[in-house]
């Protein structure tokens, strides 16, 4: 079969692992919900796909890491890992070489390696789901940056962010904001059927509900998905005027809701973005979907190897 790597993701919903041939395909993966113990129930997840071909293991996680000895120094989405060495957990058990990266840089260097971006020189990766990660490409390489695009400031005077300031890009473009932004409506006494939902506790909203709600013509949803559309244009074209990458990748678990929010993007994005940089910029769809973060985080034990 050849050298494999298992790579991790661990999201602010899920945990996926992957075993990952040398070529960038995926041999066997698994997905399970986060847990309290993301770190004990990635172990678990890599008992059952690592085998004896397996060369080191991969993990990619929200939040900003401490590269030298794999621990994460803050997460918003998931607090109960800071400040464990998730290096040294998985390599008491495994005995093998970690590699521990921001879970959005993972994601990027999978769409380099294997996905839309093998094209591309320099780009930017967009992570779309509970919160917003990012993941630059630069000069062909993984920029070693935090890259936290989501908690760029876009309203000065904004709503609370889960970093603890206020006016983040995450805090009107992401999966938690969707919901957030409904169940405020509803409590205002809005119309839509939302309100139904969940058994009427609209409270247990998800995401998926108000996208479904949204094709179905629920006026709240769409306008909700909008919003999204507007305010991810606007942080997009603050990244193209600093960056001038030659794409902007978008991923995540949002994706699937390309259709509600792609066309206010763009105009948001060719509104703002100046001329001579916005020409060179394509916004396109990951390729790799939701296995992108765990392929890069593989492709990131190849390339230390």
């Amino acid at each position: 079969m050849g050298k494999t790597a298992v790579g991790i993701d661990i999201g602010g919903t899920n945990i996926r692992a992957s075993n990952i041939s040398e070529d960038g395909r995926i041999i066997k993966g698994l997905k399970e919900p986060l847990s309290s113990s993301p770190i004990e129930s990635a172990i678990a997840l890599i008992d059952g796909i690592i085998t004896d071909d397996t060369v080191g293991i991969g993990v990619g996680v929200a939040g900003i890491v401490d590269r030298g000895s794999g621990r994460v120094t803050l997460s918003p989405n998931i607090p109960q890992i800071v400040d464990i060495s998730i290096t040294r957990a998985i390599q008491e058990r495994f005995h093998l070489p970690v590699v521990v990266e921001n879970d959005a840089d993972a994601y990027a260097y999978g769409e380099k390696w294997v996905g839309s971006g093998k094209g591309f020189k320099d780009f930017v990766l967009l992570t779309l789901g509970t919160g917003i990660g990012g993941g630059i490409i630069y000069d062909g390489d993984l920029f070693k940056g935090a890259a936290e695009v989501g908690h760029m400031i876009i309203e000065g005077e904004g709503v609370k962010c889960a970093c603890g300031g206020y006016g983040c890009l995450e805090a009107y473009a992401s999966g938690r904001a969707i919901v957030n932004k409904a169940v405020e409506a509803i409590e205002k006494g809005q119309d839509t059927i939302l309100r139904a939902c969940c058994n009427g506790n609209f409270y247990k909203l998800t995401g998926e509900l108000i996208y479904r709600a949204a094709l179905d013509g629920d006026n709240l949803s769409r306008e909700i998905f909008r919003d999204f559309g507007r305010y991810l244009g606007i942080g997009m074209a603050t990244l193209a005027n600093l960056f001038s990458p030659e794409a902007i990748i978008l991923g995540g678990g949002l994706l699937g809701a390309w259709d509600l929010f792609i066309e206010l993007a763009r105009k948001e994005f060719h509104r703002r973005t100046l001329a001579p940089l916005q020409q060179k910029v394509s916004i396109i769809k990951s390729s790799l979907g939701q296995d992108a973060g765990a392929i890069g985080a593989a492709g990131l034990v190849f390339k230390s190897l």
